[in-house]
């Protein structure tokens, strides 16, 4: 049967959003429908001024908690971020619906920044075969529909720009059953050092040494992702620099044990980081901001041992602000099996605190344990940290940023759709 006008008409829509790379496959407009909210979800409600026969009483102030933040032309409604976490849902490096849903709904329950997971510049760069990618052009369509989505939302969304460095090509944390052996580098896991002595622990592959020319090229691998990351719309991206990872690995005397100029001192350790921060600027939007994610310790002081620790983390900081960097996250440990992490709720703001103290002009985010509203904000009251994240607090809750606004007695808005939930 021939064809209509209309139906001809949809489908030259559908194909011109093909081409544009804005869907991954040939789909009707009216899919791509949004309700855009007349507030941004999680954005806290001024209160007023209230008056009495006494008198009129001063509204209080939003929390800060609650409080928009700004970097460059990043403004987010709230200070609270999803903090990015591996899903193990990808095939090939690709985002699929559930990255849509998972992400979405952080947006969508009024999170300020979506962090989106840590995602691979390289191939080999992948934790494990499950995980998302960055590292070829055909990556950008379904990186644009989950970020059309959380703008639909009125939300905002970066993206982990990472390489996991000796800890690659690992069995995902869940149903590893679902990827066959073929789809494994065992023998192309890399580390600034390499053999036996370097190997994560016996279920890890045995890492190989890095050439400068390769190291030169993983570089460029992380300004070529910035570009996609840009192309896609992503509103930031987050060098990852922590949790025993290419960049840590570089770091730490612990796995970096190069005599060239990217081992040895910490300014030549440091140097791999440095690079990659001054490669990603080049490439990324200069409107836009870049954060840095970095532990700021191996963890390993109870051992006499040479180590990555805070007071290294600190001149770091101080670096990769002068290099490009707008906002720093910090975390702690994930370099070795050797570690003793004392896990507590809020058992890494101290070294937040102590970033933003030494590290004036760089705003740090605070992660770890942190799982109410009154927690986050008493962070953010002490000077000890200008952003809170979050990751299995959201996992647990999605409204984990909804959740902290009640707890703090702020009128916080929703998503038009899910107005009800005020009275729930």
């Amino acid at each position: 049967m021939p064809a209509t006008q209309h139906d001809q008409s949809v489908d030259a829509v559908a194909d011109a959003l093909l081409n544009k790379g804005h869907i991954s496959e040939k789909t009707f407009p009216q899919e791509h429908f949004h309700i855009v909210p007349p507030v941004t979800p999680g954005s806290g409600t001024p209160a007023v001024a209230t008056a009495t026969a006494e008198g009129t009483t001063a509204a209080p102030a939003l929390p800060l908690l609650f409080q928009p933040f700004t970097s460059k032309n990043l403004t987010i409604a709230n200070r609270v971020v999803v903090a990015p976490m591996c899903m193990y849902s990808s095939k090939d490096g690709f985002m699929t619906d559930y990255h849509l849903v998972h992400l979405g709904s952080f947006a969508l329950h009024g999170a300020g920044l979506v962090l989106a997971e840590a995602t691979a510049v390289e191939a080999r760069g992948r934790i494990s075969p499950g995980c998302a990618g960055i590292y070829k052009d055909e990556h950008i369509p379904g990186l644009k529909r989950v970020v059309d989505f959380v703008h639909s939302t009125g939300g905002k969304i970066g993206i982990q720009l990472a390489h996991a460095g000796r800890k690659a090509s690992t069995k995902p944390m869940h149903t590893p059953e679902v990827f066959g052996p073929e789809e494994y580098w065992n023998d192309d896991v890399v580390g600034p050092s390499g053999g036996l002595d370097f190997q994560w622990d016996a279920k890890h592959c045995v890492p190989r040494e890095l050439s400068v020319q390769e190291i030169q090229d993983t570089i460029k691998s992380f300004g070529a992702a910035a570009v996609r990351a840009d192309k896609a719309g992503m509103d930031t991206v987050e060098i990852h620099g922590a949790h025993g990872y290419l960049i840590h690995n570089f770091l730490s005397p612990i796995t970096n044990q190069r005599t060239d100029k990217y081992g040895g001192s910490l300014e030549n350790r440091a140097r791999f980081m440095l690079e990659v921060i001054a490669e990603v600027r080049k490439n990324f939007n200069p409107a836009k901001p870049i954060f840095l994610r970095l532990s700021a310790s191996d963890c390993v002081e109870h051992l006499d041992i040479p180590s990555f620790e805070v007071n290294q983390a600190v001149q770091v900081s101080q670096w990769a602000k002068d290099a490009g960097v707008d906002v720093i996250h910090i975390s702690s440990g994930g370099n070795t099996a050797l570690q003793k992490v004392a896990y507590s709720p809020g058992y890494q703001v101290h070294y937040a605190s102590r970033i933003r103290k030494d590290v004036p002009g760089l705003p740090v985010v605070s992660v770890g344990s942190i799982t109410s509203g009154k927690q986050a904000e008493e962070i953010l009251q002490n000077g000890d940290a200008d952003l809170i994240a979050a990751a299995r607090a959201f996992l647990k809750h999605p409204t984990f940023a909804l959740d902290a606004g009640r707890d703090l007695g702020v009128n916080v808005n929703y998503a038009p759709q899910y107005f009800a939930a005020r009275y729930a």
